[in-house]
């Protein structure tokens, strides 16, 4: 009886999903020009651009300091005196190369500053990147009495490797996409009712913030939701209590897949993911037994999202040899390369996000499988004949 209690309760909501779906499609909803340029997780290009033009008082939306008052209302926490008309936007400020000791320097996402008063706004903003050693440490270090805000999708705290010896709330303040910069687009987004072009621009933007933080587009079917979950309040925790016992299973087919692939491929293969995904760095490894240097991964780079794939350093990533990393450049020069990474991209979306339904569909029905098999078998193409 339960069984079929919980089977009628899934599908009513696949019902309402679906509804929902076919409205989203016939208004155009889906349509959302930031995702189709591949832009959504995107720190310094989407993100942090949007914002500050946004907040700057010359910026291209012709609004003054609109929006920035809004913002300074809602955001600043330390009370200094702003004038928003006479404040300049900077984006990725360079305060000087970060020192040996890691406590100064670096380049801050967002700074706003009174050109009167000299007080700053400081943003460091986090869409899945990890935190640097001392980063907002370094940003409050070069402006002390700076509004520090550590903006995150969820509100989410810095890691102690990130804030030091700062204090929530005294150095610095965390906020949200999910709620803070939703709210705050929202207001802006009355100001400008009778202008359609940066009215519908800031919606496309609040809609991607709302498919990030796992939102539904529609206030009209999460009230729809939330009467149907509260009506059956008792199998809907049954559903969700078991929810990650069924993400494991399909982990552990997919794991299975993997090792196959590896055997077929004929190397070797092991995985650190902990199902939780509480930590970032987690991934899946594949190397051959001759390769002294680097294994190919799959990596999250923050918790169960951004997953990126390439070679990775095995070990003591700066003792990588030079002429190794120069190799991978002029055979692919399309890719990126960092320390621990001398050729990597971001797997595309939506497989590079397992905190959405997409991802673990594509696990159930094999693509997951067959699209990592693809990378690993193009970058094996890529390196041979290399000594890796």
């Amino acid at each position: 009886m339960e069984i079929i209690r919980l089977k009628h309760l899934l599908d009513q909501v696949k019902a309402l999903n679906d509804r929902y779906k076919k409205i989203n499609e016939l208004t155009g909803e889906n349509f959302n020009v930031f995702r189709i340029l591949k832009l959504e997780s995107s720190e310094v290009r989407m993100h942090s651009a949007f914002l500050a033009e946004l907040l700057n008082p010359n910026g291209s939306h012709g609004q003054k300091d609109a929006f920035l008052k809004l913002f300074l209302k809602s955001f600043c926490f330390k009370n200094n005196p702003i004038n928003s008309e006479s404040c300049k936007v900077e984006v990725e400020k360079h305060t000087g190369f970060i020192n040996e000791q890691g406590t100064e320097g670096g380049r801050i996402d967002i700074v706003i500053t009174d050109t009167e008063s000299k007080h700053q706004i400081i943003i460091e903003n986090k869409i899945y990147a990890g935190d640097q050693a001392n980063q907002l440490f370094r940003y409050h270090k070069y402006s002390p009495n700076a509004d520090l805000i550590y903006l995150t999708l969820e509100g989410n705290e810095p890691s102690e490797l990130s804030k030091n010896e700062l204090s929530i709330d005294i150095d610095f303040k965390c906020c949200s996409y999910a709620v803070h910069i939703t709210e705050w687009l929202e207001q802006c987004r009355k100001e400008v009712a009778v202008l359609p072009i940066i009215r519908e621009s800031i919606t496309q933007y609040l809609n991607l913030i709302k498919y990030l933080t796992n939102q539904t587009l529609n206030d009209a079917m999460t009230e729809e939701l939330y009467t149907l979950l509260s009506s059956n309040l008792e199998s809907s925790f049954i559903i969700a209590n078991n929810l990650n016992y069924s993400l494991l299973k399909l982990f552990e087919k997919l794991n299975q897949e993997l090792s196959v692939v590896a055997e077929e491929l004929g190397l070797g293969y092991m995985n650190n993911i902990e199902i939780d995904f509480k930590t970032n760095y987690r991934g899946f490894w594949f190397w051959k037994n001759d390769w002294q240097h680097v294994s190919i991964g799959f990596q999250f780079w923050d918790k169960n999202k951004d997953l990126t794939y390439g070679f990775s350093a095995k070990k003591e990533p700066e003792k990588l040899p030079l002429t190794l990393r120069e190799d991978f450049k002029l055979r692919n020069n399309s890719l990126r390369q960092n320390i621990w990474w001398p050729m990597y991209e971001k797997l595309q979306s939506p497989l590079d996000n397992w905190a959405k339904y997409e991802a673990w569909k594509a696990i159930e029905d094999g693509t997951m499988r067959s699209v990592m098999k693809e990378k690993i078998e193009y970058l094996l193409k890529v390196a041979d004949n290399m000594e890796l």
